[in-house]
C-alpha cells in the first residue's frame, strides 16, 4: 500500500469521528486531549509525556465518540481543503524516495501523524466554545508558575538569569531554549490579553493582569527577539480589532515592561548591587546589549545555504534526510543552532518548494480572512493570536508539518489559533473527510 493510501485512510478515519456534530463522551476526553497538548507546552517535562499525551488521549477520544450516520453530504470546506492539501503534499513529497528512508523520516511521519489528529480534534468549534477560554486561563497559569518556579531557581544561582543571561523555563527539559520559553509564554500573555475585559469579575481581572505582566516581564528576560516582534504584532492587532478603549490594558503592560527593561539595568549598574558582565559595556542595558551583539544569529547564512541547496524551485527538497544539502553551504562549521533553518515559512518554501508554499500563503491567508471575521463579530481572540504565530514563525520553527520538530511550538502557535478560527467560521456542519478533498485516495 502506497503511503498516500496509508495517510489519506488514517487521517478519513480520525476526521470522520473528530468532525462529528454530536457530544459524545469523546467530547470531554478530546478537551482533555486537546488542553493538556497545549498547556503541555509550557509544563511537561519531555516529549515523551507531551507528545504521548495527545497521542493517547487523542486516539481515546476518537475512539470513544460515534461517527455521526450518513446523511446528506455538504460540499467541502475550503479550510480542509487547504489544510489536506499542505499536509499531503510536504509529507509525500518527504516520501518522494519510497521506502528508501532516512532514519529521521519515521520520526517525522509519526510527527505528521500527530498534526493530522491534532487538527481534527480542534474542528469541533461547538465543543470548544466552552472551554476554550479555560484551555486560555490554564496556559497562562501555567506558564506563570512556570516563570515564578524559573526565577526563583535563577536566583539561587547569584543571577536573576542563567549563565549565558537569558531566563529558560526550568519545567521544560531542565531548561528550555530561551528562545522557545519567550515565544510560549508572550504566546501566554497575549492569549491572556484577550481573554479579560471591564466586565470580569474584579479578582478575576486583576489576577489575570498580574499574570500578564508576570509573563512579558519573563519574556524580555529570555532574550528572544522574535518573541517581542510576534507579541508587538499581536498588540498591533488586539488594538486593531478592538480599539484603544477595549484593548488598551496588555498594551499598556508591554511598553511598561519595555521601559522597565530599558531602565533597570542602569539603576542597578550606578548602584554597583549587579556588575556587568564580562564584555558588556553599561553604555547600553544588558538585554539591549546582548541582543544587538548577537547580530542575526547566523541566520542569513542558513536562509543562503537553503536556498542554495534547493535544485527545483517548484518542488523543494523534501523535509527529511537533506540536512546536509544545505548545511554544506554553510560558511562556519554547524552549531545546536545551525541544526534547521530557523524560519517555519522559508523551511516550507526549502522542503516544499513553490507548491509547497503556495499551499501554506493560501491557507494562511483564509485563516487570517476568517480570523478577522470573527473578530468583527467580538471574537478577537483567533485574529491575535495567528498574528503572534506567523511574526513569530518569521524567524523562528523548523516545520509545519510535523510536531516532531526539534522547538515543537509549531502546533501552538500557529495550528491551534489557525484551526479554530477556521473551524468557527466554517460554512459546512461537519467538514469531510480527505478522501472527498483529495482524489488520490484509496481504500483500504
Amino acid at each position: 500500500m502506497s503511503h498516500a493510501s496509508i495517510l489519506t485512510s488514517s487521517f478519513n478515519r480520525i476526521s470522520s469521528v473528530c468532525f462529528s456534530s454530536r457530544s459524545p463522551p469523546g467530547g470531554l476526553i478530546r478537551q482533555v486531549a486537546v488542553g493538556g497538548f497545549i498547556v503541555g507546552h509550557a509544563c511537561l517535562p519531555n516529549h515523551w509525556f507531551h507528545l504521548g499525551w495527545l497521542l493517547l488521549a487523542g486516539l481515546f477520544a476518537s475512539f470513544a465518540s460515534h461517527a455521526p450516520s450518513s446523511g446528506s453530504r455538504s460540499s467541502p470546506d475550503p479550510g480542509v481543503v487547504l489544510t489536506s492539501a499542505f499536509l499531503l503534499w510536504m509529507t509525500l513529497r518527504s516520501c518522494w524516495h519510497g521506502f528508501n528512508l532516512p532514519d529521521e523520516a519515521y520520526l517525522g511521519l509519526f510527527g505528521a501523524g500527530l498534526l493530522a489528529l491534532f487538527c481534527s480534534l480542534l474542528w469541533r468549534p461547538s465543543a470548544f466554545d466552552s472551554s476554550v477560554r479555560q484551555i486560555g486561563l490554564l496556559l497562562g497559569l501555567a506558564s506563570s508558575v512556570a516563570v515564578l518556579v524559573s526565577l526563583y531557581a535563577a536566583s539561587h544561582r547569584s543571577s536573576l538569569l542563567f549563565p549565558d543571561q537569558r531566563l529558560h523555563n526550568l519545567l521544560v527539559h531542565g531548561g528550555l531554549n530561551p528562545v522557545c520559553t519567550g515565544l510560549i509564554f508572550g504566546f501566554a500573555a497575549t492569549w491572556l490579553g484577550t481573554l479579560v475585559d471591564r466586565s470580569s469579575p474584579p479578582t478575576i481581572r486583576y489576577g489575570i493582569y498580574a499574570q500578564i505582566i508576570l509573563l512579558y516581564h519573563a519574556t524580555f528576560l529570555s532574550g528572544s527577539r522574535g518573541a517581542v516582534l510576534a507579541s508587538t504584532c499581536a498588540l498591533v492587532a488586539l488594538l486593531a480589532a478592538k480599539g484603544w478603549r477595549k484593548g488598551f490594558v496588555p498594551p499598556f503592560a508591554f511598553l511598561a515592561i519595555s521601559a522597565l527593561h530599558l531602565l533597570w539595568p542602569l539603576f542597578l549598574f550606578e548602584a554597583d548591587s549587579v556588575s556587568p558582565p564580562q564584555g558588556h559595556s553599561t553604555s547600553l542595558p544588558v538585554p539591549i546589549a546582548a541582543a544587538l551583539e548577537r547580530g542575526d544569529s547566523g541566520r542569513f547564512d542558513i536562509y543562503r545555504a537553503g536556498w542554495l541547496a534547493m535544485d527545483n524551485l517548484w518542488l523543494g527538497t523534501g523535509q527529511w534526510g537533506v540536512r546536509s544539502l544545505w548545511q554544506s553551504h554553510l560558511h562556519q562549521s554547524p552549531d545546536d543552532m545551525m541544526t534547521h533553518l530557523h524560519s517555519a515559512f522559508f523551511a516550507t518554501f526549502v522542503h516544499g518548494g513553490i507548491i509547497g508554499v503556495g499551499l501554506l500563503l493560501a491557507l494562511a491567508s483564509l485563516g487570517f480572512r476568517r480570523a478577522w471575521s470573527l473578530a468583527v463579530k467580538g471574537d478577537a481572540t483567533w485574529f491575535v493570536l495567528f498574528s503572534f504565530g506567523c511574526a513569530g514563525l518569521l524567524f523562528d520553527g523548523e516545520s509545519l508539518a510535523s510536531l516532531t520538530t526539534a522547538p515543537r511550538f509549531e502546533g501552538l502557535l500557529f495550528w491551534t489559533p489557525l484551526i479554530i478560527a477556521l473551524s468557527k467560521e466554517s460554512k459546512t456542519s461537519s467538514p469531510p473527510s480527505l478522501a472527498a478533498t483529495v482524489p488520490i485516495a484509496s481504500q483500504m
